[in-house]
């Protein structure tokens, strides 16, 4: 499977446009090196008759004012080998041709798991689409000929060697990649189309064009296997987006900050990872601005992240102008078993036991990282001071069995210290601890004990053995 993107530069455009009206108007993305020329044109710039590959004083002469925007060739074979990783979720064979804008894809094993090379086309087709390009898709036996048909925009399928042949014929020779002195060869002996090549003896069109023009038609025919590297993605997640036009208010970020989070899902969607948070740069012209959002289970979807960022943005207060984002997560996950999996299909028929972490996320995402905190046990049978705060809800610590004195007088977890009571009338007893005798006079000496308050509630209660003091530790549930 061939897929052209020659509207690459465009699409990428397009993606961190807030205005669909801006790409209505003629507009030239622009390469000045080494003379200034014509990459990639809009459909309003082509409809005055500019093209890509034209010189710009050219183009410039049969438009009136275009908008011209700088080629950035970094920026597009980024968006290409995200793309390569995206189409990872149909093969493990993917092979991006930066020079050309194209993306090859092996696509033979997994035609049965995706329901045949049609269905296989149309879903990638649809994935490309969702996240903003126009891809050119064409199927065939080899690379040659895939490449061929992607941009002839021609949907057949070729599965053997005999339909190949047929599909090939009435291609023009025009289409070709000859060279030049061989196309005009070619034509001045009265060929037009590669069927009349294909009828031809091999010797004699070796011995008058040259062991080139062979091997292409060998290569297009399946005849001769041509080695294509695997991409290798990296083990990180790194998206960049670079703005057209400043944005102000953290509001405004929503619409490209979309576009990154769909771009994220589909590329993990395709290495079959998930992440439990990332971290957003918001880059300004002399700076940037970096912020965390972690949720409490893995997750990829789009719509539960967007959200969370959201909320997330209406606390923060931009210092300057934003001009660029990128999306980081250092470390992915295998995906969840179960709940916001991979192959989840509604999330909304998830028990109610499984939204604690995204609850939990959206408190992080509007409080702050350290507002929201599990209780882990400390060990010590004084309650006041056996459990501390881990804001850490990634992971969840092994549980501890609790101290005798803390199954003693109970183990319920305390957010507040002791404060002082009145004596009870019939207190029940519930035993002594003793604590910190070695602490230079910070031991603890009580019994405790169950009592009821006049409003009925059942108070858990202890006297210090030191000043006969009452202390009111807490509320039985």
């Amino acid at each position: 499977m061939a897929i052209d993107l020659p509207h690459l530069a465009l699409d990428a455009l397009a993606r961190t446009e807030p205005d669909p009206g801006r790409l209505q108007r003629p507009l030239l993305v622009v390469e000045s090196d080494p003379a200034p020329r014509v990459h990639a044109a809009n459909r309003a710039a082509r409809q005055a008759g500019a093209r890509p590959g034209m010189a710009l004083g050219d183009a410039l002469a049969v438009l009136d004012t275009p908008e011209l925007v700088e080629h950035a060739p970094d920026t597009l074979q980024a968006q290409l080998e995200m793309l390569a990783g995206v189409l990872l979720r149909f093969s493990d064979h993917v092979h991006p041709e930066p020079e050309a804008q194209r993306i090859l894809v092996e696509v033979g094993r997994s035609r049965r798991l995706f329901g045949g090379l049609e269905a296989l086309r149309d879903q990638a087709r649809d994935t490309l689409t969702e996240l903003g390009f126009h891809p050119r898709i064409g199927l065939a036996r080899s690379p040659a000929a895939a490449r061929l048909l992607a941009r002839l925009r021609n949907p057949a399928i070729a599965e053997d060697p005999e339909a190949l042949r047929r599909i090939l014929s009435p291609v023009p020779l025009e289409a070709l990649p000859l060279a030049a002195a061989t196309r005009e060869g070619l034509r001045a002996v009265g060929l037009r189309q590669l069927g009349d090549l294909l009828r031809l003896s091999r010797p004699e069109l070796a011995r008058r064009h040259g062991p080139e023009l062979l091997d292409l038609l060998d290569r297009l025919l399946a005849r001769r296997a041509e080695t294509l590297p695997r991409f290798a993605p990296p083990p990180v997640l790194d998206l960049s987006l670079r703005l057209e036009h400043e944005i102000h208010i953290t509001a405004t970020l929503a619409f490209p900050l979309k576009r990154l989070l769909r771009q994220a899902e589909a590329q993990l969607r395709g290495l079959n990872r998930s992440l439990q948070g990332m971290t957003l740069e918001l880059a300004h012209r002399e700076a940037c601005t970096r912020i965390s959002l972690e949720r409490g289970q893995p997750g990829i979807r789009t719509d539960e992240w967007l959200p969370l960022w959201q909320t997330r943005l209406d606390r923060e207060t931009l210092p300057a102008a934003v001009i660029g984002l990128r999306l980081q997560a250092p470390r992915l996950l295998d995906p969840p078993a179960r709940g916001d999996s991979l192959l989840a299909a509604d999330p909304a028929s998830r028990p109610p036991a499984d939204q604690l972490p995204a609850v939990l996320a959206r408190l992080r995402a509007r409080l702050g990282e350290q507002a929201v905190a599990r209780l882990i046990n400390r060990r010590t049978p004084r309650p006041e001071d056996a459990q501390r705060p881990r804001h850490d809800l990634a992971t969840t610590p092994a549980p501890t069995a609790p101290t005798p004195g803390q199954r003693a007088c109970g183990t319920a977890l305390w957010l507040q210290g002791p404060e002082p009571a009145a004596p009870p009338n019939q207190p029940q007893w519930l035993g002594r601890l003793e604590d910190g005798w070695w602490d230079h006079g910070q031991d603890a000496r009580r019994d405790y004990a169950c009592s009821r308050d006049r409003q009925g509630r059942r108070l858990w209660l202890y006297r210090c053995l030191r000043s006969a003091q009452w202390y009111r530790q807490g509320y039985w549930g």
